[in-house]
C-alpha cells in the first residue's frame, strides 16, 4: 500500500497484482536478491572510493587472473566504519564551528583590564581579533600585537569559549620626567622617552635639558641610560629631585642647603666622583654661603671656582 498527499487531497493507490506478487515466496526471494545486489554494488563503489584514486592493473592469463591488492588493506570492517563516521563527524563539527557566527570575535567580546591611562579602543585596534573565529586565535599572537603599543609593558591573554578574549595589561612605569623646550616626556627605566599621558602619574625625578642634548642618536626618543642611572643614584643619596644637563658640564645640580653648584659630568666613574664630593664636603660646609662651582668632571682633579653672583643656576 502506498499513501501520498497533494495539498489537502489524499489519495491511496493499491495494485492487486503487486500485492499478490509480493505474497508469493519466489517473488519475495527475487526482490530480496535484487536488494542485496544493489547494496553490494553501493558497498563496492564506496570501498573503491575509500581505497584511493590509484587503480591497480589487472593481470590476466589463460585460465587465471590476478589483481594486486593494496598492502595492509583488508576491506571495510565495523571498526573502520566507526573511524570513518568519527572523521566525518569531526569534519562536520569543524565546518560548523568555522561558519557559526557565535564563534566569531567582535569588540564586545574582548575585555581589557589593568589600565589607568590607556583605553580599550586603542588596544583593541592593535589586537587584530576583529571578525576572527575563536578557532584561529592564538594567545601569543594577540599578546605580540598588544605589546607593540609603546605604553604596554606586558600583557596576559586568556581565550574562553565560545568567543571571549580577556586581555590583562601592565602599563609602562615612568621613572623620570625629561623637560625640554619643546615638550616634557616620560623616561622609562631603559632611557626610552614617551610623550606624557594626561591625568597620569608624575615621577618625582626631573631632568631639565632645554636643548635635548641628553638625547641618544637614533629614530627612537631615548636619553643616555648612564645619565639616568647616575641621576637616580644621586636622587637617593642627596634627596634631590631635579637635575640639569648640557653637553659641556653634563649633569649639574645645586647641592642642597648650600650655594655650591656641582658639575657632575656624564654617568661614568660614579664612585670616584662620589668620593671626590665627600672629600670636598668639609670645605663646602665651612663656607656654605659662598657661591661657587665644584667640578667633578675629572674626579681625580676636582676643583672649586667662585662666582659671587652665580646663584642656583646651571
Amino acid at each position: 500500500m502506498k499513501v501520498g498527499s497533494t495539498g489537502r487531497r489524499t489519495y491511496e493507490t493499491r495494485s492487486a497484482a503487486a500485492g499478490r506478487a509480493a505474497s508469493q515466496p519466489q517473488a519475495r526471494k527475487r526482490r530480496r536478491a535484487q536488494q542485496v545486489r544493489r547494496v553490494t554494488e553501493q558497498w563496492n563503489r564506496l570501498e573503491s572510493t575509500l581505497t584511493g584514486w590509484v587503480q591497480w592493473p589487472q593481470v590476466t592469463w589463460p585460465g587465471w587472473e590476478f589483481r594486486p591488492q593494496i598492502p595492509g588493506y583488508s576491506g571495510l570492517t565495523p571498526a573502520k566504519l566507526v573511524s570513518l563516521a568519527l572523521l566525518v563527524a569531526v569534519i562536520t563539527l569543524f565546518v560548523w564551528f568555522a561558519d557559526n557566527d557565535s564563534f566569531f570575535v567582535y569588540q564586545e567580546n574582548v575585555e581589557f583590564s589593568g589600565m589607568h591611562f590607556l583605553t580599550s579602543e586603542e588596544l583593541y585596534a592593535l589586537s587584530d581579533v576583529e571578525t576572527w573565529s575563536i578557532l584561529w586565535l592564538e594567545p601569543e599572537g594577540i599578546r605580540s600585537d598588544v605589546l607593540a603599543h609603546p605604553y604596554v609593558a606586558d600583557a596576559q591573554i586568556t581565550i574562553h569559549w565560545p568567543a571571549k578574549v580577556q586581555v590583562t595589561v601592565t602599563e609602562v612605569t615612568p621613572v623620570a620626567i625629561w623637560a625640554t623646550e619643546g615638550a616634557d616626556y616620560w623616561v622609562l627605566a631603559d632611557g626610552r622617552a614617551l610623550p606624557i599621558r594626561p591625568d597620569s602619574i608624575t615621577p618625582a625625578l626631573r631632568l631639565v635639558d632645554p636643548q635635548r642634548e641628553a638625547r641618544m642618536p637614533g629614530s627612537v626618543e631615548r636619553i643616555w641610560p648612564g645619565l639616568l642611572t647616575a641621576a637616580q643614584r644621586l636622587q637617593q643619596e642627596l634627596a634631590l629631585d631635579e637635575f640639569w644637563y648640557n653637553s659641556t658640564t653634563g649633569l649639574n645640580f645645586g647641592l642642597p642647603q648650600t650655594k655650591t653648584w656641582v658639575y657632575w659630568g656624564d654617568g661614568t666613574q660614579f664612585e670616584a666622583k662620589q668620593f671626590a664630593l665627600q672629600t670636598a664636603e668639609a670645605e663646602i660646609w665651612a663656607n656654605q654661603d659662598e657661591a661657587r662651582t665644584l667640578s667633578l668632571i675629572a674626579p681625580n682633579r676636582p676643583f672649586f671656582r667662585e662666582y659671587p653672583a652665580h646663584g642656583n643656576q646651571p
